[in-house]
């Protein structure tokens, strides 16, 4: 029953692809019809060869079909030529029917790949607005092959299943067995295809190969860009860019489907050139059993219709043996997984806000908010008031509840325990897009995107901000100097997460980014942590302009930095056990004091 529905739910990617369908099930009627005609066309054959009429006399449905068809072509009194006439309508039947196999089979393989797509690209579309739990509870690598390796498999699931391919080569090698014993000489006039069947692929196999080394850039071009939005999900998410991913996304994925379709075009070729040139071999043997049969009297009648019986066979288990074999079961548990995905309820879903977020006009608060993770406590009863124009620093040891504490501003989490306002109203009431467009990010691990400079800094909305506007944030940031000595300056590609450059330069980036879209609300998360101190100074310098104005909450590791923060948190296990300014905290001499001791010592050392 769950197979049934499974597959069900998978028709509903078949329907916008109805034109291929429809198109491949009449290429292959009609291929089919062809075949079995073909085959019917022995009996006039054998007719003439054993001196019989050409066509039966009896009034059978074949009889009055073959009559119709080549009665007119037959002379009784001519043997060989009734026997040349009926191979020339073979062969030309044979040729049709090829060529309707051809087309039918690259409609499928079009079907099979634009099913794919379409069920790619909804999962990535689904998976994106999934909320962020998921992505930390799933491993990377798990939701990258969901996306690309289970969609494949799954598509066998919409697509005729073939019959195994154990069965069909048992077949062939008892074929070729009887084949051998029925007349040594005749099998190895058959075997003949072989040399030149792989004469006749080898311009096509060479196309085959280049068409698939361009295919496995394409789809590593399409594994970057899911890669880098896996990593940098929260980033997405901060700047609302699920739209922009998407298009990036289904444009790679749109290549690579359109690059399949192309190679199966050339690869569906070899399946009608082998039996074509097959059916030359068995003409051959035709005739040349016919004379051993008229003329030279070596094999009887009855012998040569059996073996040409058995070639005929063994055409329907060799095109078998050239589908991909598939599994049944391991394409439904594909489908399991990828509708594991799928039934996920989005952001949107959960998403309960009605009210588009106004910028805060005075504070954020947190009246008694609690989180707990997988039941697990995380942060407990944390109360406090950040007002418009104010740094609110947060310190602690690592695991104290910092990072989580900041993502619940933007709702990467919901609270489990009291509530956070803005302008004393629910976070919860207002929709999850207004929210997030108050709130700009800088984290220590920055999150830079294979593009220009330009595309990294104005990330996720091409087109809004003019170029003055990019180089103006960038200015800001102290990173234009830096830029413009790129090779292509703002053109420059930086290469996967940015590697060709400093983790200073990274970082005044992400300032660039940040300050272009100008948030009212702003979390730096450790952002100058990883730095040295020439570097630190320079990113400081540009922190401090991106400060002025804004609600800011700064997680730090090195308290130096957060000296002149307007109120100071500290965490210890999820709670707050310290709060005040950096002279009222030392004047504790409580936790605070002793870190920033440890950290005096170690600096001096």
């Amino acid at each position: 029953m769950a197979d049934r529905a499974t597959g069900r739910r998978l028709l509903a990617f078949l329907r916008p692809h109805a034109g291929l369908m429809a198109g491949n099930i009449a290429g292959s009627v009609s291929a089919a019809a062809l075949d079995a005609f073909a085959f019917a066309l022995l009996i006039p054959f054998l007719n003439a060869l054993f001196g019989l009429p050409p066509i039966p006399t009896s009034d059978t449905p074949a009889s009055r079909a073959l009559r119709g068809a080549i009665g007119g072509l037959l002379d009784p009194g001519d043997k060989m030529g009734s026997l040349t006439t009926v191979i020339a309508v073979l062969m030309v039947v044979f040729v049709v029917k090829n060529g309707l196999t051809w087309f039918a089979g690259t409609l499928g393989a079009r079907l099979q790949e634009y099913v794919t797509r379409d069920l790619r690209d909804a999962v990535y579309r689904h998976l994106q607005r999934l909320p962020l739990p998921v992505f930390q509870r799933e491993k990377g690598g798990q939701l990258v092959a969901r996306v690309l390796v289970d969609t494949d498999q799954t598509r066998q699931l919409v697509t005729t299943l073939v019959t195994q391919a154990i069965q069909n080569a048992a077949l062939v090698l008892s074929y070729l067995v009887l084949l051998v014993a029925i007349s040594w000489r005749l099998t190895l006039l058959t075997l003949v295809v072989v040399p030149l069947l792989m004469g006749l692929l080898q311009p096509l196999l060479r196309r085959l190969r280049r068409g698939h080394r361009r295919l496995r850039d394409d789809y590593g071009e399409m594994m970057a860009v899911l890669q880098e939005v896996v990593a940098g999900i929260r980033l997405v998410k901060a700047f609302g860019a699920e739209a922009y991913e998407e298009r990036r996304f289904t444009g790679a994925s749109g290549t690579y489907s359109r690059g399949m379709a192309k190679v199966a075009k050339y690869s569906f070729l070899s399946q009608p050139l082998t039996e074509v040139l097959g059916t030359f071999i068995t003409v051959a043997v035709l005739y040349v059993g016919a004379r051993q049969v008229l003329v030279a009297q070596t094999m009887q009648g009855a012998e040569l219709m059996g073996f040409v019986g058995i070639v005929l066979r063994l055409l329907q288990p060799l095109k078998a043996l050239t589908q991909v074999p598939s599994v049944a079961q391991g394409a439904f548990a594909a489908a399991d997984r990828l509708y594991e995905i799928l039934d996920a309820p989005t952001e949107a879903a959960l998403d309960r806000g009605t009210v588009v977020a106004p910028p805060p006009a005075d504070a954020i608060a947190f009246e008694g908010v609690s989180f707990a993770y997988d039941g697990e406590p995380v942060l407990r009863d944390v109360s406090f008031t950040a007002r418009r124009g104010t740094v609110t620093a947060f310190v602690g040891a690592s695991g104290a509840g910092k990072s989580t504490l900041v993502d619940l501003i933007p709702r990467f989490h919901e609270p489990t325990g009291g509530r956070i306002t803005l302008d004393g109203t629910d976070t919860r009431a207002f929709t999850l897009p207004s929210l997030r467009a108050l709130v700009g990010i800088v984290s220590q691990d920055t999150v830079l995107f294979n593009d220009t400079v330009r595309a990294n800094v104005a990330y996720g909305v091409p087109g809004r901000f003019t170029d003055a506007q990019v180089e103006a944030a960038a200015r800001a940031a102290n990173a234009h100097e830096f830029i413009v000595r790129l090779p292509q300056g703002y053109d420059t590609v930086l290469g996967e997460r940015g590697t060709r450059l400093s983790g200073g330069q990274r970082q005044r980036l992400a300032i660039a980014r940040a300050l272009l879209v100008d948030p009212p609300v702003l979390i730096l998360d450790e952002a100058t942590s990883a730095l040295d101190s020439e570097s630190e100074r320079v990113v400081q310098e540009a922190v401090e302009r991106l400060l002025a104005g804004r609600t800011v909450f700064v997680i730090a590791h090195r308290l130096s930095t957060v000296v002149r923060a307007d109120q100071i948190l500290v965490l210890d296990h999820g709670r707050v056990i310290e709060q005040g300014t950096h002279d009222a905290l030392l004047a504790h001499r409580g936790t605070y004091w002793r870190l920033w001791g440890l950290q005096a010592s170690g600096a001096e050392r």
